[in-house]
């Protein structure tokens, strides 16, 4: 039984230039930014997206390990990272299960496609809308999963084509109070790792770059001594954690930091990094890409 999104997203800066492709693993649509955080519009991020592929070498063999949000939520929970409970299922008989076990009402359904806006898109074979639920109960869980697993859900980000879902991720439900945007990625501008965040989550961080420039924060870090809790206070209060939440947000954010780097991570993108209405900040959602010549170590 699996416990506990990701697809490699383009990180959406203007100026910006790949790490070297065959040091990394799922890793072709991550765009470094290079320099200091320029204006930003919509449509430099849409021409980045349509031409990164003109980065890659002639010839290289690039390799991908996407990660689905169950798979990487696992990751994060081993390092001490808040994320929901959950449970993976690959048939609508497991999803009905599952819910039961969740408590049976309140319980989130997540479509495991390799592709973000699954929210909004929909199921080629049938025209189900949508790839994210919330179910009143077992049978209506058992009902939903039968219309996404074995289906193809399109998304503005998949195209036509649509990506396989082979399986549903149940979770509790937990009211949010707000949501924040957080990331740490390699930045070869800087020889290491950067915080990224901003008070804007929930949403595509193109948006934000596009409509609130100013609103995106980075941090560059120390790989030798990491985050210290004055840069993780100084990035939670920046982005817009305050009162008594900040010290949990500083335990995520350097929890997050420890994922990055035991995992051998090139980028860990949380969206939204959520303060629930009962104290906790929580990781919703997660994209994660890991360097490739390190995948002896894992």
């Amino acid at each position: 039984m699996s416990h506990y999104p990701v697809f490699s997203p383009i990180f959406p800066f203007p100026s910006v230039m790949l790490p070297t492709l065959s040091t990394t693993r799922g890793c072709s649509s991550i765009m470094m930014r290079r320099g200091v955080l320029p204006m930003a519009n919509a449509a430099t991020f849409s021409t980045l997206n349509r031409n990164r592929r003109l980065f890659v070498p002639r010839g290289l063999q690039v390799r991908h390990l996407n990660l689905h949000e169950h798979q990487s939520l696992g990751v994060f929970k081993k390092y001490g990272v808040c994320v929901p409970h959950g449970y993976y299922a690959k048939t609508p008989e497991e999803a009905e299960q599952f819910a039961k076990e969740l408590g049976g009402g309140d319980v989130v359904v997540k479509a495991q496609v390799l592709a973000g806006g699954r929210g909004r898109g929909y199921f080629k074979e049938n025209g189900f809308q949508g790839g994210v639920h919330i179910v009143k109960n077992p049978i209506e869980a058992k009902d939903l999963a039968s219309k996404m697993i074995g289906k193809t859900l399109v998304t503005k980000q998949t195209g036509e084509v649509g990506k396989p879902c082979n399986g549903v991720f149940l979770s509790e439900r937990f009211q949010i109070a707000t949501e924040k945007y957080f990331a740490i990625l390699m930045d070869r501008s800087f020889g290491g790792p950067v915080m990224v965040g901003s008070k804007y989550g929930g949403m595509s961080i193109e948006d934000v770059a596009a409509e609130h420039p100013d609103a995106i924060i980075k941090i560059p870090v120390d790989i030798n001594s990491g985050i210290s809790d004055g840069e993780a206070r100084e990035m939670a209060e920046k982005i817009g954690f305050e009162g008594e939440i900040v010290d949990e947000a500083v335990i995520a954010i350097k929890a997050l930091y420890e994922t990055f780097r035991q995992s051998d991570c090139t980028m860990v993108e949380i969206n939204p990094l959520a303060e629930t209405k009962d104290g906790r900040v929580m990781v919703c959602d997660a994209k994660v890409n890991f360097d490739d010549n390190a995948q002896f170590r894992q």
